[in-house]
């Protein structure tokens, strides 16, 4: 998809730390950037402002992108915010094999 970071920029957020977000286009990393930046702005920060903004104005071309999405990710890694890894799934191993057929769960009665 044209304006998209690929793979998408993992960060987490919030007061905590607790809220992850997957940052997949240069508005979004802009938003975070102005609004929801958790540390002082360094000049990892401002360089990664500089390069979203640039791309915005671009047109979206693929240099600008990775352009852009590398220096928001360098600035994520410096502020501490930078998710390296997708989720895991909670799921215990093997859950998926015990689905039933057509996954649908059968009500079981009850004494």
């Amino acid at each position: 998809m044209p304006g998209q970071f690929s793979p998408p920029v993992r960060v987490s957020l919030g007061r905590a730390g607790n809220v992850a977000h997957a940052v997949t286009s240069p508005e979004k990393a802009a938003e975070i950037l102005l609004t929801d930046w958790p540390t002082n702005w360094t000049k990892k920060h401002l360089a990664a402002r500089k390069a979203v903004l640039q791309s915005m104005e671009s047109a979206f071309t693929v240099g600008t992108l990775t352009r852009a999405r590398k220096a928001f990710a360098d600035a994520a890694d410096e502020a501490g915010i930078l998710l390296s890894e997708p989720p895991k799934s909670v799921a215990r191993e093997g859950f998926k094999k015990n689905w039933p057929k057509g996954g649908k769960i059968r009500s079981v009665s009850g004494p």
